[in-house]
């Protein structure tokens, strides 16, 4: 079904030994209820056009003369090999569906590590990084009371990451966040100043100040200036959003089930627009996605950006159009892109969206206003996808391919376009 996000669905908030991944429910059941239906489908299609043919072939085949009596006796034969193949069919549809009811009903929920990770020489640093800006850095205390308050050993270091000035107006932090913004200690990374220092709100509460706005991505460019081991998890997300408790445990939990890839619970599938496709992104069932949203909290390793130097080319967003510099989700996920890393959606009873709080009322970009079908969020996305060019749309990223997930996009596009068209309000395929 289409949706502009793509959420991951779960139960209600328990602690951390409790949480249940929902792999099987949700991704693995769902495939193999789809490949019964299909081999089912594509099994009676065969029967039905094996049928089709037999009888077009006797139709077509002249009687001679003086046959009929034959004819009349005769084709008790091929009636009982038809009733004997049906027979058979019949008894293979039942047992595949006896089959597919024992395996869907054998599976539970499982976890693919305890919830402690693998013990505490194996698990690695962990730390949680967003941004603010001037409307919200007032009002982070539920933010950060929630990530200063996870189960277990929690995140080693809570990044807050402000620019030194917000649309040309230096940005004030807080006293309780920082007594004296000027006692940070400067530093610089290959050439990007900014400066950093411990908060006084809580031990593990650290402030970035980044001489230059990076704009929203730098929820997670923040953190990459400061944190160098490979192996270090970077889980970032939004300011306004009140995290559970489980959050660190679960993005510990799934980052060691696929180490490869960046996890998230909210994320789609998207390509450039056309005639059929308005940008939105698609909910299909599906685990690997072209782009994932930092609302609900994404897992990343350091080394997913590069090392070193390697690092700037995720900086460049400073220079790029008004498009790709809002639209941070679409931008970093293209970064991850470009560097091989796969983005994935994980199923978490502890670790949905819904599950998420607010701390404070922010409009954000996903509710600006737009003259766009599929809202400011796709307009920018689409304008960033025309900077970068069609190639670089991410379409190829989304589970199954991207001739899957165009054919997907487009037939349900023209299914829109043509519901919108019988109401009246023309063709718009969003």
């Amino acid at each position: 079904m289409p949706s502009t996000l793509r959420s991951a669905a779960g139960a209600g908030v328990s602690s951390s030994a409790q949480c249940v991944d929902l792999y099987v429910e949700k991704v693995m059941v769902p495939r193999v209820v789809l490949l019964s239906l299909l081999v089912g489908l594509a099994v009676v299609a065969a029967f039905v056009a094996r049928r089709c043919c037999c009888c077009c072939r006797r139709r077509r085949l002249p009687s001679p003369p003086g046959s009929v009596n034959d004819a009349a006796i005769t084709p008790s034969k091929p009636q009982h090999q038809d009733t004997q193949l049906l027979a058979w069919f019949a008894r293979l549809l039942c047992a595949g569906a006896v089959w597919t009811a024992i395996f869907l009903l054998s599976f539970q929920s499982y976890d693919f590590l305890s919830s402690g990770g693998g013990g505490a020489l194996s698990r690695p640093r962990v730390v949680f990084s967003f941004t603010t800006i001037s409307e919200g850095i007032t009002k982070l205390r539920p933010t950060l009371d929630a990530l200063v308050t996870q189960d277990g050993p929690g995140f080693d270091a809570i990044y807050v990451i402000v620019p030194r000035a917000y649309r040309g107006t230096p940005l004030e932090i807080p006293a309780w966040l920082v007594p004296d913004a000027r006692a940070l200690n400067r530093s610089d990374f290959f050439g990007i100043g900014f400066a950093t220092g411990a908060s006084a709100y809580h031990t593990r509460v650290r402030i970035v100040q980044l001489d230059v706005d990076f704009g929203p991505a730098s929820k997670v460019l923040g953190a990459l200036l400061v944190e160098h081991e490979p192996d270090t998890v970077i889980v970032y997300g939004d300011d306004d959003r009140v995290y559970p408790p489980q959050l660190c445990e679960r993005a510990l939990h799934h980052g060691a089930k696929f180490p490869h890839d960046a996890v998230a619970v909210l994320g789609g599938w998207i390509s450039a627009e056309d005639a059929l496709y308005c940008g939105r992104s698609l909910e299909v069932g599906a685990n690997r996605v072209s782009f994932v949203g930092g609302a609900g909290g994404v897992a990343v390793k350091r080394k997913f950006f590069g090392a070193g130097r390697a690092t700037l080319a995720a900086f460049a967003v400073v220079n790029m159009s008004k498009a790709c510099f809002l639209g941070d989700d679409f931008y970093l996920s293209h970064v991850l892109s470009t560097n091989g890393v796969a983005r994935r959606l994980v199923y978490d009873s502890c670790w949905t969206i819904k599950q998420l709080g607010v701390s404070y009322p922010r409009g954000g970009l996903s509710l600006a206003p737009s003259a766009h079908p599929g809202g400011a969020n796709v307009e920018h996305y689409q304008q960033c996808i025309r900077e970068l060019g069609r190639g670089q749309d991410l379409s190829g990223d989304g589970e199954f391919g991207w001739l899957f997930m165009a054919a997907f996009s487009h037939v349900w596009g023209a299914v829109q376009g043509l519901s919108s068209w019988l109401r009246g309000d023309g063709f718009v395929p969003c």
